[in-house]
């Protein structure tokens, strides 16, 4: 046994740990909801406004937290097969983000996880061109 002190501060980091953990997932669920408005806006409006636009920065900063808290760098990955439509892109953006909130959401709090690093870098990529094709 250890001594009072040791263990309460393992079970502050274990505390600590999983609050993080659920602000993680949180924040996937968020970036699914971003993704989901953004494709449902567009189907409606047929256009892209300066409101998207927001929710567009606002997904890519969660999309980065997320990369980052999953273990992942800011690595120059390029896609290839990229759609270049702006409809086709948002709705792979919003299917590419509902399936990392669900691999957010089924990792365990001490796992690195290669395909959440995987679709984040794929989901920055795609918001980089959804805003190309968005400001032309």
């Amino acid at each position: 046994m250890g001594s009072p002190e040791a263990e309460m501060i393992a079970r502050r980091g274990v505390a600590a740990e999983e609050a993080a953990h659920k602000e993680h997932t949180n924040r996937a669920r968020e970036a699914a909801q971003l993704g989901a408005e953004l494709l449902s806006a567009f189907e409606s409006n047929k256009a892209f406004d300066r409101a998207d636009l927001k929710k567009l920065e606002r997904l890519e900063k969660l999309t980065r937290r997320i990369r980052s808290r999953a273990g992942g760098s800011d690595d120059g990955v390029s896609q290839g097969n990229a759609p270049t439509d702006l409809g086709a892109s948002l709705m792979r953006l919003a299917e590419l983000s509902d399936e990392l909130r669900k691999a957010v959401e089924k990792t365990s709090r001490q796992v690195v996880s290669a395909g959440i690093i995987e679709r984040t870098n794929e989901l920055v990529e795609l918001i980089n061109q959804i805003r190309s094709i968005a400001q032309r």
